[in-house]
């Protein structure tokens, strides 16, 4: 019987225990994140201003910073709000033409105040699974450039979206996320191009991207 009892309280320190630190688990904090997107070929431009083909970003690389805080917490589960205080995206394409020399094109896209639900469970005090939504407040931009003078520049602001799927080892985070929607760019252009915005109206730009993020969340 003494046995018994013993036996009896130490599986229940051991559940205390571990329900604490399935807790830590979906109890919030700050994350640091970078992301390494490999976006569709209309990814920052999808209109009918010709570009060569060659200058077609394959890879884009990024950097957000985060909060999550959780206002339902029960057992292994947690509801809460996910917030990214920033988002920044670049890619870059280059070519080499016989006839006009080194063409180049860049996309940048910066996020700020994401904000959105987020659902994470957490099977011991180790491993959890999470997935969200955000709302992507988001400025876009491509900018494409023979020189210094010869440019085209296509921007605007829109509401984009994301869904994403994650796990957490401790503090560690790897994960996928989908970003959707479209950006309606204004143009400008300099030099050679400087006529480009009364010959064209503005251009439609493609958020899409299909993102591997890798992080911290602490």
């Amino acid at each position: 019987m003494k046995r018994f009892t013993c036996l009896l309280i130490l599986i229940s320190v051991l559940l205390n225990y571990n329900s604490y630190a399935q807790n830590k688990m979906i109890d919030g904090g700050f994350s640091v994140k970078f992301s390494f997107g490999f976006p569709p070929t209309t990814y920052g431009f999808e209109g009918d201003l010709p570009l060569p083909e060659d200058l077609q970003v394959k890879t884009t690389f990024g950097l957000e910073i985060g909060n999550q805080w959780y206002f339902l917490k029960k057992d292994h589960f947690g509801l809460g709000l996910d917030v990214n205080w920033f988002e920044l995206i670049y890619s870059k394409a280059k070519m080499e033409d016989q006839l006009f020399g080194t063409r180049n094109r860049i996309t940048m896209e910066g996020s700020f105040l994401e904000f959105g639900p987020v659902a994470t469970y957490a099977i011991n005090d180790l491993f959890a699974i999470e997935g969200y939504y955000n709302l992507r407040p988001s400025y876009m931009a491509t900018y494409y450039y023979e020189n210094s003078d010869d440019y085209v520049l296509w921007y605007n602001f829109n509401w984009l979206h994301a869904i994403g799927l994650g796990v957490r080892v401790k503090f560690i985070y790897i994960g996928y996320e989908r970003t959707f929607g479209n950006v309606d760019g204004k143009l400008t252009g300099g030099g050679e191009y400087e006529d480009v915005g009364d010959l064209y109206d503005n251009q439609p730009m493609n958020g899409g991207n299909s993102k591997l993020i890798i992080g911290f969340q602490f």
